[in-house]
């Protein structure tokens, strides 16, 4: 068989670029720290990088949920510290009021307090979050919850719904609670219920008419009572955040490390490599010098 020169060099020239193009691409990897530069260089692998991105871009949603949820309950916890203690303060008025020694010009002093301090827990309770939702309209966060006629008679036009968040694989936490579960379910003191507003209202009432009921301590105490039943709640629900938040962060480390192994690249692996890939890329540059001067015209 004949081998023509024009055929030996092509070889030549073929073999150097193949040299290159290896050299290139390990340049590449050590320039990327990246194992993995295109989904042909291992399918397998790049299918379950593609898999753990997602289940990572999952993790961090759990927790910016978690922040969400975290920062809108310590708001609410908040406002009812602030709830309880206008009624604790409401409920040592009636203490005091009932004591028989007051006139009826202290009783009605004391009314101007309470008419003060329900105008404040009506505003506590159309408390909105940093975004401008109402905290007690349930879904209907657009909505100002509680509202009066001046005349005693409080309504609530939220709804009795509770936002909840997903915040791990299988947890979700409700990040609120409705007006109407906090605020309007009041022993009136007769057998049914009222809401804390109309509580604090009829006292006041009572004082200007230098009656005071023996009604409005068992009402204020089931305010009270309410009040400290959803901060408990509240509390329960941050202790389920900050744990299921520790085993997202757990779980996303887990995905990272996985993540790493399958991508990332053995950098003494990837070194060494080079330069045997640098040496024999210098060994074909240099043999097809030779070659390149075997022709018969040099020996005429």
């Amino acid at each position: 068989m004949r081998i023509s020169t024009s055929w030996i060099f092509q070889q030549g020239v073929n073999a150097m670029l193949d040299q290159q193009t290896t050299l290139a691409k390990t340049q590449q990897q050590l320039a990327t720290g990246k194992r993995i530069l295109a989904p042909s260089d291992d399918p397998s692998a790049s299918t379950r990088v593609l898999e753990l991105d997602q289940l990572i871009d999952t993790s961090k949603q759990y927790q910016r949920n978690s922040d969400y949820a975290e920062t809108r309950l310590k708001l609410e916890e908040t406002v009812l510290a602030d709830v309880g203690d206008v009624l604790q303060r409401i409920r040592e008025l009636a203490v005091r009021a009932n004591n028989d020694t007051l006139s009826a010009g202290d009783r009605k002093s004391i009314a101007v307090e309470v008419r003060t301090n329900l105008d404040g827990l009506l505003q506590l309770s159309n408390s909105k979050d940093a975004t401008g939702e109402y905290l007690f309209s349930g879904y209907k966060t657009g909505t100002q919850p509680f509202s009066d006629n001046g005349a005693g008679n409080y309504s609530y036009d939220g709804d009795q719904g509770e936002r909840s968040l997903q915040i791990g694989p299988t947890r979700q936490v409700s990040v609120g609670d409705s007006g109407d579960s906090v605020f309007m379910k009041v022993d009136n003191g007769a057998g049914g219920i009222g809401s804390m507003f109309e509580a604090l209202y009829d006292f006041a009432v009572d004082l200007e008419a230098n009656a005071p009921s023996a009604t409005t301590l068992t009402r204020l105490d089931s305010a009270i009572d309410e009040v400290l039943n959803t901060r408990a709640s509240i509390g329960a629900r941050l202790n389920t955040i900050d744990s299921q938040r520790s085993m997202n962060d757990s779980f996303d480390l887990l995905l990272q490390e996985n993540r790493s192994t399958l991508e990332d690249l053995d950098y003494a692996e990837a070194v060494s490599r080079f330069e045997r890939q640098l040496l024999a890329l210098q060994a074909s540059q240099q043999s097809f010098v030779k070659i390149e001067g075997l022709s018969l015209f040099n020996y005429l």
